[in-house]
This record gives C-alpha cells, sequence and structure tokens, in this order.
C-alpha cells in the first residue's frame, strides 16, 4: 500500500507548507509492520504538545491557492509576461509570474498550450526516492476528476526539484471569502455545504477510498464570479485499504480517533467538514480561545467543543455539526449529510406557460440545488386537482413520495395566486370604466376644495392686516407717550437749584413714582430671561448695575426666571419678594409696556436729606 506517511516527525500541515490541489508531504518508502505505525503514532501523539512550543493561528492567505504572497528578490517582477521553462512534454509552459511562496514549495502561473488556459506550476524540493514513494498515490489522484475537487494535471521530477501542475483557483480560499462576506447569509451557507460534501462523497466513494485528512476552510478554494467550490490540497489525501494511524492534518480540525492508537477512517473528512461549518456560521475560527496546540489538543481529546459552537443559532445546523462532531461510529457519511434536512433539497413549482383563460397551465417542479433535476407536466385548472396529480407522478416514480405534501401545497398555492389575479383583473376593469365616470367628479371636487383653500388664505391675510393696523397705532400712541415723556424730563432736568426732599417726602414720592414721566417701550415677551428684564428696569429707572443685581438676586430667591414668571404673579405676591415699593413698581411699569424717566436732582450743599438713589436702598 502506497503511503504518504513519514515516521520521523508529526506533519502537522498548515496553509503556507501546503500545496493546492495534489502537492504531497514527503513520505517514506519503506513498509512496516501495523505494530510499527501504532507503536510510531503513540510516540507521536506524546510529542504533540512539545512540537509547537511557539504556536500561531494559521493565518489568512493571499488569494492564489492557499500559500504566502511574501516577497522574493530572485523573483522576475518585470511588467511583461514571458515563458521560462517548459515541461518534459512541451505541453506546460511556466511564466515568470510569481504566485506565492510557501516553507517547501514555490507557485508559478503557467499556460496549458494545449487547452489555452492557465494553470499553476508548483515547485517542491523532495529527492528523487520520496518523488518514487509517490508514484502510485500520484497516478491515482492524476485520476481523479470531479468538478467540486482542484484537478491534478500532471506532475514529474525534474533534477532535484518535483514539479506538478494544478488547476489555478484565483478567487482565493474559502476562508478568505468569508472574511469578505463578514457572515455569509444561510443560503450562501448551504451551497458552500451541498458542493463540499459532493466532493467527499466522490473521494469516498473512490476505489480505494480517499482519505482527505487536512479539509478546512483554508484548504477549500471559491470561484467567486460562479460561487463555485472545489477541494485542494490533496497533498495530505491517502488511500485507505485498511485503519489509517498518521497523525497528520491541522490540530483545530483533526478528528480525536486521529490522536488514538486505533485508527481512523474517512469520518474524520466528516468532523472537518463540521469544523468548517461552525467557521463558516460564526466567522471565528475553532478553537481560537486556545493560544497553542497542546490546548487544542487537550480538548479534543476531551471531547471539549469549541466556544464559538455556542453562539450558533440555528437549530438544524447546530444538529448537523454535533453530528460531525460526535463519536466517529455515530457520525453520518457525506452521502447522509446531504440528505440532512439543512441540505435537503427544495422543491419548488413554477408557472412555464398558460393560455388566454389560464386554464391549461404548463408547470415545472424544479429542485433547488441539485443540477438539471427537473419534471414538466402540463395542468388543467378545471378539471385536475393538484393531490391527484402528483400522486399519479409519484405513483409512476416520476418525484419522490417525501416531498409529496410540499409540491401539493406549491401547486395548490400557484393555483390560488392565478385565481386572486384573475378576480383582481376582472375588478380592475370594472375600475377602469368607474375611474372614467368619476374622472368630471373628482376634478370638480378637487377645484372646489382649490377654491376654499384659497378663501382660507383670504381670510388669514385680511386677519393679519387688522392686527398689523391695530399694533401700528398701538404704536403710534406709544411714541406720542414717548416724545411727551421726554420733553417733561427734559424741563424737570432743567431745574438745577432743585434740591432732593428729606426721607419721609422721598418715600412719598418714591410710592408715587418719583413724579416720573412714562415713555413708550419695547414690549418684553413672556421668555425673556431676568436678568435682562431687570437691568432694562434699572436703567430706565436711573438704577445702577450693582442696584439691578440686587433686584435680580430677590427674584431668583424666589424662582422668577423670566419676565412670565413675573406677569404670572398676584398683587399679593408681589408684596413677598422682598423688593421696596419704588422697584416693584418700575417692574410692574416696564411689564405694562412704560420705561419710567426719573428726574434727579444734585444733592443740597447742606442738609441731611439722602439722595434719591441712595434712599432707594432703603425702600
Amino acid at each position: 500500500m502506497a503511503t504518504l506517511e513519514n515516521k520521523n516527525y508529526l506533519p502537522i500541515s498548515n496553509s503556507e507548507d501546503s500545496i493546492d490541489s495534489g502537492v504531497y508531504s514527503p513520505s517514506s518508502s519503506d513498509t512496516t509492520t501495523q505494530k510499527n505505525t501504532t507503536s510510531s503514532s503513540i510516540s507521536l501523539v506524546r510529542q504533540l504538545a512539545a512540537q509547537f512550543p511557539e504556536y500561531e493561528r494559521t493565518p489568512l492567505m493571499e488569494p492564489f491557492g492557499g500559500v504566502w504572497m511574501n516577497p522574493n528578490t530572485e523573483i522576475d517582477r518585470s511588467d511583461v509576461e514571458r515563458i521560462i521553462e517548459v515541461s518534459n512534454n512541451g505541453r506546460f509552459a511556466k511564466l515568470n509570474t510569481f504566485l506565492g511562496k510557501g516553507a517547501f514549495k514555490v507557485v508559478y502561473k503557467a499556460i496549458d498550450r494545449e487547452e489555452g488556459y492557465e494553470v499553476a506550476w508548483n515547485v517542491l524540493q523532495v529527492t528523487r526516492q520520496e518523488v518514487k514513494a509517490l508514484g502510485h498515490e500520484i497516478e491515482i489522484l492524476k485520476s481523479v476528476r470531479h468538478p467540486n475537487i482542484i484537478t491534478f494535471h500532471e506532475a514529474w521530477y525534474n533534477e532535484s526539484e518535483f514539479v506538478f501542475i494544478t488547476e489555478l483557483m484565483t478567487s482565493g480560499t474559502l476562508r478568505e471569502y468569508i472574511r469578505k462576506l463578514n457572515l455569509p447569509n444561510i443560503k450562501i451557507v448551504k451551497r458552500w455545504c451541498r458542493q463540499i460534501l459532493k466532493g467527499l462523497v466522490y473521494l469516498h466513494s473512490h476505489q480505494p477510498t480517499i482519505i482527505h485528512r487536512d479539509i478546512k476552510c483554508d484548504n477549500i478554494f471559491i470561484n467567486g464570479a460562479h460561487g463555485e467550490i472545489k477541494i485542494g490540497d490533496m497533498g495530505t489525501a491517502e488511500m485507505k485499504i485498511d485503519k489509517k494511524y498518521t497523525v497528520i492534518g491541522t490540530p483545530e480540525f483533526m478528528a480525536p480517533e486521529m490522536y488514538e492508537e486505533k485508527g481512523y477512517s474517512e469520518k474524520v473528512d466528516i468532523y472537518a467538514f463540521g469544523m468548517c461549518l461552525l467557521e463558516m456560521v460564526t466567522g471565528e475560527y475553532p478553537y481560537n480561545e486556545c493560544t497553542n496546540a497542546a490546548q487544542v489538543f487537550k480538548k479534543v481529546t476531551q471531547n471539549i467543543r469549541p466556544e464559538c459552537l455556542s453562539r450558533v443559532q440555528d437549530p438544524e445546523v447546530l444538529s448537523l455539526i454535533n453530528n460531525c462532531l460526535a463519536p466517529e461510529n455515530e457520525r453520518m457519511s457525506a452521502q447522509e449529510m446531504l440528505e440532512h434536512s439543512f441540505l435537503a433539497v427544495e422543491p419548488e413549482v413554477v408557472l412555464l406557460a398558460s393560455d388566454m383563460g389560464m386554464k391549461q397551465l404548463t408547470l415545472q417542479v424544479a429542485f433547488k440545488g441539485m443540477d438539471k433535476l427537473s419534471v414538466k407536466f402540463e395542468f388543467n385548472a378545471d378539471t385536475d386537482t393538484a393531490e391527484d396529480v402528483v400522486a399519479e407522478m409519484i405513483e409512476e416514480q416520476v418525484l419522490p413520495e417525501r416531498y409529496q405534501q410540499l409540491i401539493t401545497g406549491d401547486i395548490n398555492r400557484l393555483l390560488r395566486d392565478l385565481t386572486k389575479q384573475q378576480t383582481a383583473d376582472k375588478v380592475e376593469d370594472d375600475r377602469t370604466v368607474w375611474r372614467r365616470e368619476n374622472d368630471i367628479r373628482s376634478e370638480l371636487e378637487r377645484a372646489k376644495r382649490e377654491l376654499r383653500a384659497a378663501r382660507d388664505k383670504i381670510l388669514d391675510a385680511e386677519k393679519k392686516c387688522d392686527s398689523l393696523e391695530q399694533r401700528t397705532q398701538l404704536a403710534e400712541e406709544r411714541y406720542r407717550e414717548t416724545i411727551n415723556a421726554l420733553e417733561q424730563a427734559k424741563l424737570s432736568a432743567s431745574n438745577d437749584s432743585l434740591s432732593l426732599p428729606d426721607a419721609d417726602m422721598v418715600d412719598q414720592e418714591n410710592e408715587d413714582g418719583l413724579a416720573a414721566a412714562f415713555e413708550s417701550a419695547v414690549e418684553y415677551p413672556n421668555d425673556t430671561s431676568i436678568e435682562k428684564f431687570v437691568l432694562e428696569t434699572a436703567a430706565a429707572s436711573n438704577r445702577n448695575k450693582d442696584k439691578a443685581l440686587e433686584w435680580v438676586h430677590k427674584l431668583h430667591d424666589q424662582d422668577i426666571m423670566t419676565a412670565g414668571d413675573l406677569r404670572d404673579l398676584h398683587d399679593e405676591d408681589w408684596a413677598g419678594l422682598g423688593l421696596t415699593v419704588f422697584a416693584q413698581r418700575a417692574l410692574k411699569n416696564m411689564l405694562a409696556g412704560r420705561k419710567q424717566i426719573v428726574q434727579r436732582s444734585r444733592a443740597p450743599s447742606s442738609g441731611t436729606n439722602t439722595p434719591v438713589d441712595e434712599q432707594d436702598q432703603y425702600l
């Protein structure tokens, strides 16, 4: 039996070390007994934790088949593509276009000169003996042909290099695509899963069975233009003749039985597929909470599921993943996975054609997700029933019986929709006549509404004019009052010899308005701040700013913040403000729209009378 095993080390495959669809890890050509293989496997498992002291999560790859795009000064980076090497048979021509570089391989673009399309020219540094050990495996994989598996075209040994030609996928890996989409919707996930499982069904049904052993989103490639999925990196694949024992793969995607000495089967690919599905629906790498391979190994062998599994919401998806991660003997096969309720095909009935009366219909049952599977049939809406037609097609084995209820319901739904449409069309015809008869009436009603609206606008305009006239008259009256008050103030100020009265007289004059005249002033809206209102009142009554601030503080103490708050006060409320009689009257006059003009006299040369400004402090 040909093998890809290397018993000198544990070949855990990373994306940068793996090859696009058909690159093989170095193998030993010597044959050993099953006992020696088992013993070697136990030793390898014990070395697992120590083998990854500087463990790093598999990084995102550049979009050229899962390989690194590291700069290399030896690569020809000229802008013009040219042929730099030709295969022995002359079919494949290597170009100077560098696609990527891994730990053990370099990938160039090449041309298939027979078919005329681009391919990947992969170069691996191995010995001739190692290539001979892979001879049987290479021939088997060259025969693998499936639309969901990257094609392995040709391979040969050239001096110290092993060269192999594979199909070129330039849209990148599935892991990269998931990062671009953030989280793909469930419809896309279903489409991807079906294609991956179809590829696994092909490999597992191959004679002999082919086990991939490193299924992960980094090794699954996508053609973004068509949504086509292909399994790549067949370098870890193995022909199954009996149980396998080699520990190989990526720790997060390796089934528990791969670490045990009991051997494993193709079901390890199903386990890895479950981890891929988990990454698709959560966007998180499995066991992302672990920081090294030893932690992953411990959780896997103890059957501890990844933390991101708890974030899966869809019950069908969760059921499918749990089945993939179940013990080996409880896992479904790839074919059984395709029949899971989450991935089951969805039949849909569509109308292809009909007569004018919608009586003779041509219908088709199309199965979503299954290429070229559809059933076309005739249906008479007057004489046929959905139940009879579907039962007849099931009896003739045209349709699977499990879809009977679903297809019957779809046909009845389609018939109801057609009936509703016919009824709606008839109603629409009747309404058309009614609309024509009511066009003039509608226009008349619209004209009446416009006339009423215009009349309302005229009335509003007239009211506004009346209001403006009243305001103009009021303004003129206030203007005249202001002029009169100013003239009286000038006359009072001209008497320089007047002295201020004694304190008792001042109190009486303050109470009577200090012989003030009033002029028209600006009206203060209710939302005018009390600070502005008091400052202007003080200025109008010949009081300084300090006096005004004193009034403001007293008003604030009573929660008076606006001119509107003052207007709301009753006469008894004013007495409790703590203001002088003069201040109260000055504020009331300003609220009423009158500005107080106070006659100020110079202080007498002798006597004990207090000036008005000073006297007000005691009022």
